[in-house]
């Protein structure tokens, strides 16, 4: 085995073991090291720079031959003022490598302290005794552990880097086709893809695997442990695919869907009457003793045919209605069979009536018939009836609104004829002499108004249907207040005496009159 020497010198530790050796061992123990983080390397001089997490400047440390072939050196320098961390951090440097040279070569060395020079960054440093503690201290035990700590060492660095810099985009890339991958797989589970696309994910995943993990070797990128979980994720996702696939095609020969279940083909009442299909899958959709509907599925072009075939031998040939889908005949019964194919689904529709349901059906079709006939003309005749009723109310109201025009133009008429037989009758008498004959005009109608309203009130008031009179008393009201209005519009600061003279004798012969009504 080989360990440090007991009594160190500044700056310089030799090691039993040749050059190549130490310096990979040093590359080693910095590359997984928690403590010191690997900046540089360079194998032609077999010098390393490295870093301590916490400590400013940089660590120096090359391996040169030693006093003999077998033996090699490793001289160090420190960053200048870095105190006692940096002594601390040198000790810790020398174990660590010399346990790494153990774990390596499981050969005990013995690590000999030679006389260097005085660096100057780096002050004495204490011994260090880097060999394990065992129970009885032999040879033996210390082999033994080297070679765990070997196995150790390589199995986490399997698993895990310490390389600096950023992380490797293969290995980010990797882990997310993984993932993609095992979502795929769950996805699998119900779906049930093809194997073979199961197949080539998992190659292009693990293929992306291989290359992120030699990306990620010891020295290079950073991101050893997505590849590893990139890898784990993948064999899952494939096993899980393959599963998937595999139920699939165990579920090949269940039915296409919840419509097509196996069903055994009726054999009852008109239903014997056609070829029976055997170990069919469908559905049912009714069957009495006079009347079937079947929907048969898988059925193909052939099928198809060679059923037409057989329900022409069992004697469905007569007025028969053929098409590449359907198939339309009689037997000599009068059972009539319908066949209707979907070639696009594979389903065969069959259906078959006996004569007897044909008869009924075609009784109750002209009843319906029939019936609707009669609603039809029903509601034909109350639309001509209410049409020429409307007629005959338009009629009657256009005829009573002549009426009342022609009546209308007659009282005016009337009353026109009247002014001109009194203008005629009554000249024009001069304001000094008489009554102005617009004045009296005016006032005679009043008075001829007012006889005719007494008239009518005495005539109202002996009634005994006033209700029926009630048109003919708003008219006679509307033209009393009409006249009123006339009379009160008269300019009465323009009459003689004789106007108001005869004023006053016709209201007072107006007045005596309807006081007698009243």
């Amino acid at each position: 085995m080989s360990t440090p020497n007991p009594t160190p010198q500044p700056g310089r530790q030799t090691y039993m073991a040749p050059v190549a050796d130490v310096y990979a061992a040093m590359v080693q123990m910095l590359g997984f090291n928690a403590s010191f983080d690997l900046v540089h390397q360079d194998e032609q001089s077999h010098a390393v720079t490295f870093s301590a997490p916490n400590l400013n400047g940089l660590f120096t440390a090359k391996v040169v031959p030693g006093e003999t072939a077998a033996s090699s050196a490793v001289e160090m320098t420190a960053p200048i003022d870095a105190g006692e961390t940096a002594q601390q951090l040198v000790v810790k440097f020398y174990k660590d490598l010399g346990d790494q040279l153990m774990a390596q070569t499981a050969v005990q060395a013995t690590v000999m302290s030679t006389p260097t020079q005085q660096t100057e960054v780096v002050p004495p440093v204490p011994a260090a005794n880097t060999a394990p503690a065992t129970p009885y201290g032999d040879q033996a035990a210390q082999g033994e552990y080297a070679s765990h700590g070997a196995s150790a060492n390589k199995f986490a660095a399997m698993l895990t880097d310490n390389n600096p810099g950023k992380t490797s985009k293969m290995a980010i890339v990797a882990l997310a086709v993984a993932a993609a991958f095992l979502i795929f797989g769950f996805v699998a589970l119900g779906v049930h893809p093809p194997v073979a696309l199961c197949i080539i994910f998992a190659v292009i995943a693990a293929a992306l695997c291989v290359v992120a993990y030699m990306k990620t070797q010891s020295g290079k990128e950073h991101g050893r442990l997505f590849t590893v979980i990139a890898s784990v994720t993948t064999i899952v996702a494939l096993i899980l695919s393959v599963i998937g696939s595999a139920t699939g095609g165990s579920a090949t020969s269940a039915p296409v869907n919840d419509d097509c279940k196996m069903i055994a083909f009726p054999q009852d009442g008109i239903s014997s009457k056609l070829p029976v299909m055997k170990n069919v899958t469908g559905r049912i959709s009714w069957e009495y003793s006079d009347h079937m509907d079947i929907y048969v599925c898988g059925v193909s072009d052939e099928g198809f045919n060679n059923y037409v075939a057989e329900l022409k031998s069992a004697g469905f040939t007569e007025d028969y209605e053929k098409s590449d889908y359907s198939y339309n005949a009689k037997n000599s019964d009068g059972d009539k069979v319908q066949l209707y194919y979907d070639d696009s689904d594979q389903e065969l529709n069959i259906g078959i009536e006996s004569s007897s349901y044909i008869k009924e059906q075609e009784k109750e079709q002209a009843e319906y018939e029939k019936k609707q006939a009669e609603e039809e003309a029903n509601k034909q005749k109350d639309a001509e009836s209410d049409t020429q009723a409307a007629e005959e109310q338009e009629e009657a109201e256009e005829e009573k609104k002549q009426a009342e025009e022609e009546q209308k133009r007659l009282e005016e008429e009337r009353k026109k004829a009247e002014e001109e037989e009194k203008n005629q009758q009554e000249p024009n008498q001069s304001n000094s002499g008489g009554v102005t004959s617009s004045v009296k005009e005016a006032l005679d109608s009043y008075e001829s108004f007012m006889n005719k309203y007494c008239d009518f009130m005495e005539k109202y008031n002996s009634s005994s249907d006033q209700a029926g009179m009630m048109t003919e008393y708003l008219k006679m009201m509307s033209e009393y207040a009409d006249m009123t209005k006339q009379l009160g519009d008269m300019n009465q600061d323009s009459w003689t005496d004789a106007d108001l003279q005869y004023y006053l004798e016709v209201t007072g012969r107006v007045n005596q009159r309807l006081a007698s009504v009243s």
